[in-house]
Parts: structure tokens; C-alpha cells; sequence
């Protein structure tokens, strides 16, 4: 951010910094008095936000580490890497249990509501099921043709929700384990996945530049947002829904208001354009942490509402093109 002006809305609290290796993810703890972080030098990182210092040093991968997520009671972390998953507990010192049955490198990796399973996906093109209360494989769903690069798990546990380089989003239904629904609609490789706090809304962004916005109910494309220029790596809403974060390699990032869907702020912020730059919204607070590819740094912001509504004039004229349009299309049918 050297020489370059924070806009309204943006506060800068920590600049975390560790390793001569890039960061790839991140995820918030569901309390969010934690934040883990994924890196190129094959080991999570677990942070204080509040303070911006390291809680503690996870070494144990062979390989770049790819994707982290945080446990829904905040007990233990999951991360991936090339060929597994590693199961790690933040509440003691016990070695890491392994995940194996990936064929290649594992990039998104999500928890069920109630903790009891994981759901992979990555280069291999297959999204697996993990038992996490045995350690075991449970299942593998096919039918994607290119790499995963983002799962997430619907709050009722019902639904996996993957996007992949395919350039479709699928639904796979837990209880039954089969496939239940395809989106179809992005120009190039999906990268991004982000579901509403109500569960009303399924973002979805990547390589094509274009933000889609799902009604969940129906399976229909309800909205394009199209402000960005480049891929977007990351998405994010923010714990009240009143906002959407997007980080894209045309070196922004967007919050949107999920009201209107207008830009609400844009920050500046360098990105390789290389996939795993991201971003992420606190659980519950007005704090936004973001990241650049080869920076090796995430930042902290404090995000101030009033200041953006205030300048959410100045955007909406900045941004002379629209950025919303209204694509109905009619649902996927059922894939069973």
C-alpha cells in the first residue's frame, strides 16, 4: 500500500507479516479472535488479530499449503496440500492426523456445521467426503472435467458447493451423496465461491472477471456484477450481509453494497494475478482481511460503514459503466 491513499472506509490495523514465502488462504475462527493462514512454505500460521502477533508456527507439510479452514467449534483446523488433507488440533499439541486419497494438490477444503465431515476438492477433479470422527473417505463425487478450486458447505449441512475450472458450480447433496444441481453461465475458470449469511445468496467469480449471484432457492442467475477487469481470486460477504468483498488481479478490491449491488469502496491493492491472492471477512465484526499474492503480508482494516455509505456518490459516478445486470435464466433441472 506504499504511496497509495486507504479510501474512506478503510482503516489499517495490522500488517502480519512472516516467512520468505508467499501466504495462499486464509479463514477467520467462528469467533473470530483467530485468524489461520496457508503458505507457500508448507506451514499454517494461527494469529491474533487484535494484537497481529503469531499464536503459533504449524510446520508438517511436505509441500505448499493451499487451503486452511477453522473447525465450527474452533477445536482443530484442517488444511491442504499436494495429495492430502492434514487434521490438526488448535487445543493441544497432538500430532496432525493425515487425509489421504487425492491424487494431486488439494486447494479448497470445507467443515460441516456440525464438524462431523470435510469435503476436498482439487487438481484431481473429484470432490471427496471425509468421515472426520473416523478419519476415513466417505465418498467421491465426479463430474467436474477441470481442476476444484473452491467447496463450501451450505449452514444446514445439506448441500457441498463447488466451483471449478470446468466453469461450473455444482451442487452435491450429503445425505443422499449424489449430484443434485449444475450452474452454468461463467465464460472461464471458476475460482471463488461465497454464500450469503441468510443462505439466500451463492456468489461465484474467477477467471472471467464477472461476479454471479444465485438465488439458492431456485438455482437462478439473478445478477452479473461486472465492475472488475480481471480474474477475481476471492470473494467474501460480510457477517451482517450488508456487504460483498472481491479481490481481483486488476489490483482492487471491491465491497459492494448487497442492497443495491453498487460499489461501496475500492481499495487498491497489488496482485500478481495468480489464483490464491484472497481475502476475508471477520464472522461477526466490521474487519476485512486481505492479501496480495507475492507481498507476503496480509492486512487487517477496520471497516467503518458510515464512511462508505457516505461516499457511495463518489463510486457510483467512478464507475461510469454498469455494473449490474439482470440475467434471469431458467433453473438447472435436477441431476441425479
Amino acid at each position: 500500500m506504499r504511496g497509495k491513499k486507504i479510501p474512506p472506509g478503510f482503516k489499517l490495523r495490522h500488517t502480519l507479516r512472516a516467512g520468505n514465502r508467499p501466504f495462499t488462504r486464509m479463514a477467520w475462527s467462528p469467533d473470530g479472535r483467530t485468524l489461520a493462514t496457508a503458505s507457500y512454505d508448507q506451514t499454517i500460521r494461527i494469529w491474533n488479530p487484535e494484537t497481529g502477533d503469531i499464536k503459533r508456527t504449524i510446520p508438517g507439510h511436505n509441500s505448499s499449503v493451499f487451503a486452511v479452514t477453522i473447525a465450527p467449534d474452533g477445536r482443530f483446523a484442517l488444511s491442504a496440500s499436494k495429495n492430502n488433507l492434514k487434521y490438526w488440533s488448535l487445543t493441544s499439541n497432538r500430532r496432525p492426523v493425515t487425509l489421504v486419497g487425492h491424487r494431486d494438490y488439494v486447494y479448497a477444503v470445507a467443515i460441516s456445521p456440525d464438524g462431523r465431515l470435510a469435503v476436498s476438492g482439487g487438481y484431481d477433479q473429484s470432490v471427496k467426503v471425509w468421515n472426520l470422527e473416523t478419519n476415513r473417505e466417505l465418498h467421491t463425487f465426479r463430474g467436474h472435467w477441470g481442476r476444484v478450486n473452491s467447496i463450501i458447505i451450505t449452514p444446514d449441512g445439506q448441500f457441498a458447493i463447488s466451483g471449478a475450472g470446468d466453469r461450473t458450480v455444482r451442487f452435491w447433496a450429503l445425505p443422499e451423496m449424489q449430484h443434485y444441481r449444475a450452474l452454468t453461465g461463467h465464460t472461464n475458470e471458476v475460482l471463488t465461491l461465497a454464500l450469503s449469511p441468510d443462505g439466500q445468496i451463492l456468489a461465484s467469480a474467477g477467471d472471467d472477471g464477472s461476479i454471479y449471484l444465485w438465488e439458492m432457492a431456485s438455482g437462478s442467475r439473478c445478477h452479473v456484477l461486472s465492475t472488475h477487469s480481471k480474474a477475481i481470486t476471492s470473494l467474501s460477504f460480510a457477517g451482517n450481509g450488508r456487504f460483498l468483498a472481491s479481490k481481483s488481479a486488476d489490483g482492487q478490491v471491491i465491497l459492494w453494497h448487497t442492497d443495491t449491488w453498487q460499489p461501496a469502496g475500492v481499495l487498491t491493492e497489488p496482485h500478481s494475478g495468480f489464483s490464491f491472492a484472497s481475502l476475508a471477512f471477520h464472522p461477526a465484526a466490521p474487519v476485512l482481511a486481505t492479501q496480495g499474492h507475492n507481498e507476503k503480508m496480509i492486512r487487517i482494516w477496520d471497516i467503518d460503514e458510515s464512511l462508505l455509505l457516505a461516499a457511495q456518490e463518489e463510486y457510483s459516478t467512478l464507475f461510469a459503466k454498469p455494473s449490474l445486470i439482470k440475467v434471469p435464466i431458467p433453473n438447472t433441472p435436477l441431476i441425479k
